[in-house]
């Protein structure tokens, strides 16, 4: 594939794998996607109102794995509810930083967060003392249109406190999409390096 064909609805497949895939966003280096499910003979979120309904992660890859392992097949357009579902407009990454820690009490500018996230509600997922994934969290944004980087921090530290253990499993911090909680867009809390390129880092060392 080319990097330009990486986009919302673009279809894809891997070698490895006879389903095909479709690009539901893509910031910077990472892809997230849904898959064709042979048995329901569509795409596994085709269902907008079941999605709804649910918790759901989504397929995550990096753009350099799919440019070198996939093939394109096609271009099947978001509909304008699966836009307004799935939002391909935010970004994979929220808030990072490396100099600070879940309870650090100064902040200072967050050197490498979005200036805001453009989103009026969304779901913080938090993370226990051994690193699994805790019960989401819903926060509203104070203006009721969109969260600036430290009032989305400020609340990422507040759903993470009562998880937080004498050992921390991360380095620095990290606000990272994950996929929905009941139709509302779903980030969860980590480190300043994701799970996914924790994993891919780990698995290029090997």
């Amino acid at each position: 594939m080319d990097v330009s064909e990486i986009e919302p609805g673009a279809v894809f497949r891997f070698a490895h794998d006879d389903r095909p895939l479709r690009v539901l966003l893509s910031d910077s280096d990472v892809v997230m996607y849904d898959a064709w499910w042979p048995h329901l003979d569509g795409w596994g979120l085709a269902d907008l109102e079941a999605m709804k309904r649910r918790r759901i992660s989504y397929y995550v890859t990096t753009v350099p794995t799919v440019l070198e392992k996939a093939r394109y097949l096609r271009l099947d357009s978001l509909s304008a509810g699966e836009r307004a579902l799935h939002r391909p407009d935010l970004p994979y990454t929220a808030v990072r930083d490396e100099a600070i820690t879940w309870s650090s009490s100064n902040t200072g500018g967050l050197s490498g967060a979005q200036s805001r996230l453009d989103a009026s509600r969304i779901c913080l997922e938090p993370f226990g003392p051994g690193g699994g994934t805790r019960a989401g969290v819903r926060v509203v944004a104070d203006n009721g249109s969109f969260f600036t980087a430290g009032e989305l921090f400020r609340k990422a530290q507040i759903a993470q406190a009562r998880h937080l253990g004498k050992v921390m499993p991360v380095s620095g911090v990290g606000i990272y999409r994950s996929g929905l909680l009941r139709g509302v867009p779903a980030f969860y809390l980590w480190g300043f390096v994701s799970k996914l390129h924790q994993h891919s880092t780990a698995h290029q060392g090997q």
